[in-house]
């Protein structure tokens, strides 16, 4: 339905140009010169995220938010290129597989030293990969290293993985960043938020976690690649308007995600650009089947006709994204030859008096549905706050006014939609930044062994968990890809999951940045130091 009213907050592209011109205005006259903006000189770089970081340990670190400031700090085995070839960081080439495909020998990098002065050496490694090291904390990163049954170092440079059963995505794995064990283990509740120490090129002068963090390059940083840029302001910058307008303000110098209806308004402003790239990064609506009624599929299905997610996608995420049909981004989707016209078909088109129909059926009578997103008043992601203002707004159109959007701060946002509480959450609008496997969107977001950690849906059908499984534990590529398409058409049916959009990494900067691009891993960005070389600063 191409008339389908919107949330009335949403805002067109000549309000926003009006608003852009006023506060702009305003802005320049009252000059923003506060710690975290204004005008520094050409040694800062002020670069504003949606979210701010909430944690730098790379062991428990689960947002991409927090894992693209980690990794500027932190180095893993390998990392990922633009084009998603895996390059050498730490380690001195590609890793050696076995036969078998259970084997994994990585040689270490001469030279490559902690902030403390101290040597990476295999036994760093090797308790950054240890399932123990992960299990003792709780991570909600334990999916990652699951597979490892043992980790031998013959020698200071030389770690081998053996693994319970072949695991093809295990190369993403070994891009996970090191931490050295002796500091770590000293104090692992408060590393990563006040002594993380990596052999990365920057380190947290000032991190005050949920609102910014100030980096400063290392200046005995080992890499072949220095960092050019001497001081690096990270901070939160929830609406896409302010975002913008902060650009026009030169009070950032790089934003986050550019807001679809402000798209060419950003582009026109003077000394600026908008670069992006397709994103692994899924956002979606999961539901709670953990407890009534939304354990109930009909209950489920009932939802799934309140609105279009189509229309959704076309009207507010626009050219910022694309609309997803499963767990899976559409580019991986397609890699893996899975059947996309079959799932795009099986959402439903809005309808009221069916999603009434079914709520009867399924005897829901009063019901006070809470649908959670990330977001308090000075920050939020407001783009899933729409999305879940839409949901409420049809509830309440069928009578159930006490439905509301609860919003949460960022880290109790993380911990409630995993609680399997109905008083929480009966959905929550969540998303995922994954890898090009299926099994790192599938795994941490369905199986149960992730309940708590990052599986907040609780939904139980064995089915799809030896799906799953079986998908894991073969490196047959077609065995895989039948055994997740199975899965996925399962979860689809059965609205535990309705897939929403992948928004594109997308990024407006001012031309004083020179070299900067956009990674297709949320939690790879911002790359100031990579394998292309460094990201400058023009005066």
């Amino acid at each position: 339905m191409t008339n389908e009213r919107l949330p009335p907050t949403e805002i067109s592209r000549r309000d926003a140009l009006r608003t852009l011109g006023g506060v702009a205005g305003t802005a320049t006259l009252a000059g923003c010169t506060s710690v975290l903006g204004g005008t520094d000189s050409g040694t800062t770089m002020r670069y504003a995220q949606v979210l701010a970081p909430l944690e730098l340990d790379p062991i428990v670190v689960d947002d991409p938010w927090s894992a693209g400031a980690a990794s500027m700090v932190f180095e893993g085995l390998y990392t990922y290129d633009y084009d998603l070839n895996l390059v050498p960081v730490l380690a001195a080439s590609k890793p050696a597989v076995g036969d078998d495909g259970k084997t994994y020998t990585v040689e270490l990098v001469e030279g490559a030293t902690f902030q403390d002065g101290s040597r990476v050496t295999a036994e760093d490694v090797r308790y950054s990969f240890e399932p123990a090291t992960y299990e003792a904390v709780r991570s909600p990163n334990v999916w990652q290293v699951s597979m490892i049954e043992g980790i031998a170092t013959p020698d200071e440079r030389t770690v081998e993985f053996t693994l319970k059963y072949p695991y093809p995505a295990f190369e993403r794995v070994l891009t996970r960043g090191v931490v050295p064990k002796s500091v770590r283990r000293g104090s692992p509740e408060t590393f990563g938020t006040e002594d993380p120490v990596g052999s990365g090129p920057y380190r947290p002068e000032i991190f005050k976690p949920g609102k910014y963090v100030v980096f400063s390059a290392w200046e005995d940083y080992w890499g072949p690649v220095q960092p050019a840029i001497e001081t690096v302001k990270v901070v939160p910058n929830h609406a896409g308007l302010a975002r913008s307008m902060s650009l026009r303000t030169n009070q950032n110098d790089i934003v986050e995600r550019v807001h679809p209806k402000l798209w060419r308004v950003t582009e026109g402003m003077p000394n600026t650009r908008v670069v992006s790239t397709d994103s692994y990064h899924s956002h979606f609506v999961a539901f709670n089947c953990s407890d009534e009624p939304t354990s109930r599929p009909k209950v489920r299905e009932a939802v799934d006709y309140l609105f279009s997610m189509d229309e959704f996608a076309k009207h507010v995420v626009g050219r910022a994204g694309r609309r997803q049909y499963s767990p899976l981004p559409r580019q991986l989707a397609r890699a893996w030859d899975m059947p996309l016209e079959e799932w795009r078909a099986i959402p439903h088109r809005k309808n009221h008096e069916k999603a009434r129909v079914l709520l009867e059926e399924a005897g829901v009578g009063s019901w006070s549905p809470n649908v959670a997103v990330p977001a308090t008043k000075s920050s939020g992601d407001k783009m899933r706050e729409k999305l879940a203002e839409t949901i409420v707004h049809g509830l309440r159109e069928l009578g159930f006014r006490k439905a509301r959007v609860k919003t949460y701060p960022w880290r109790t946002f993380r911990e409630k939609v995993l609680s399997g509480n109905a008083d929480d959450y009966a959905m929550y609008v969540g998303s995922w930044p994954g890898y090009p496997d299926p099994d790192t969107f599938l795994y941490p977001l369905f199986h149960r062994d992730m309940e708590g950690l990052t599986n907040g849906t609780y939904y139980s059908n064995e089915r799809v968990m030896r799906r799953i499984d079986a998908a894991r534990k073969t490196d047959d590529r077609r065995e895989r890809a039948r055994s997740y398409e199975d899965a996925i058409t399962t979860l689809l049916e059965d609205r535990v999951h309705l897939p929403a959009y992948t928004l594109a990494n997308s990024f407006g900067v001012k031309d004083r940045v020179k070299g900067f691009e956009p990674h297709p891993l949320s939690q790879f960005n911002p790359r100031f130091v990579g394998p292309n070389g460094s990201v400058s600063l023009r005066e």
